[in-house]
C-alpha cells in the first residue's frame, strides 16, 4: 500500500538542510508518516503528540516545532488528501471536454486515490469530526470545492446533452463520491482485480446509468 506524506513528489522539491545536518522537511514528513499510521489504526483520540514523536523517533519539541497541536496536524493530513484531489480534478478538466471520458477519468483517479492516500482517505472520513473552528472550516471549503467540481462535471454532460435531463448533477456527485470513497473499506490491492479494472467496472455501471438515450 503506498503512503504520500505530500501531494508533491519529493523529487521535484528542493530539499535544505540545515549546517548542522538537521533536515526539517525529512523531519516533517516523518511525523507525518507516523502519524498517519498511528491514527489509522488506533483513532485520533487514542494517538498521543507523545506517541507520534516516539514513533518517528523524534522528540515533541521537534513536533511542535512543525505543527501547532495534534488538531493542526490532523488538518494537515486531511489538507493534503484534498489538494491532491483538486490538482487531479484540474488535470481532469485541462485534458479532456468529453462529459463521459471526464466522469471516467474522475472515477478512475478517485479509486487510485484510495490506493494511494489510504492512510488520509481513511482519517478523513473517520478523524474528521475532531477538528473545530477555523481548522474544521478549511478542511470543509476544500471539501466543498472538491463535490462542487464532480457535480460540475455531471451537470456539464446533462447540458450538453450527454447526460440524461432527468439526473440531479448534486446526487449524482454524491452518488459518485460515496461510492469511490468507501472503496476504502474494501479495497484489496492483493485482490484478483487490479484498481483500474475496478473503476472501469464502476465507470460501466455509472455512465450506463447517466448516458441520455438515443434521440428519436
Amino acid at each position: 500500500m503506498a503512503r504520500t506524506t505530500s501531494a508533491q513528489p519529493e523529487s521535484s522539491r528542493r530539499r535544505q538542510r540545515w549546517a548542522d545536518g538537521y533536515d526539517p522537511e525529512n523531519t516533517r514528513n516523518s511525523l507525518i508518516a507516523s502519524a498517519l499510521e498511528l491514527i489509522e489504526r488506533r483513532g485520533f483520540d487514542r494517538t498521543s503528540v507523545q506517541e507520534i514523536a516516539e514513533r518517528a523517533r523524534l522528540t515533541k519539541g521537534a513536533f511542535y516545532h512543525h505543527f501547532e497541536s495534534k488538531d493542526d496536524l490532523l488538518r494537515h493530513i486531511q489538507d493534503e488528501y484534498l489538494e491532491a484531489q483538486l490538482a487531479a480534478i484540474r488535470r481532469i478538466e485541462s485534458g479532456n471536454d468529453d462529459p463521459k471520458a471526464r466522469v471516467a477519468e474522475l472515477i478512475r483517479f478517485s479509486l487510485t486515490s484510495v490506493a494511494e492516500y489510504r492512510a488520509h482517505v481513511t482519517i478523513f472520513y473517520q478523524e474528521r469530526r475532531y477538528l473545530t473552528g477555523e481548522l474544521f472550516a478549511e478542511v470543509t471549503r476544500k471539501r466543498d470545492l472538491v463535490e462542487a467540481a464532480f457535480a460540475a462535471m455531471v451537470a456539464d454532460g446533462i447540458a450538453r446533452g450527454a447526460f440524461r435531463p432527468d439526473v440531479d448533477a448534486r446526487i449524482a456527485m454524491l452518488g459518485l463520491v460515496g461510492m469511490c470513497a468507501w472503496a476504502y473499506q474494501w479495497l484489496n490491492l492483493s485482490g484478483p482485480l487490479s484498481v483500474d479494472e475496478v473503476a472501469r467496472q464502476f465507470g460501466a455501471m455509472v455512465l450506463q446509468g447517466l448516458e441520455a438515450p438515443p434521440a428519436g
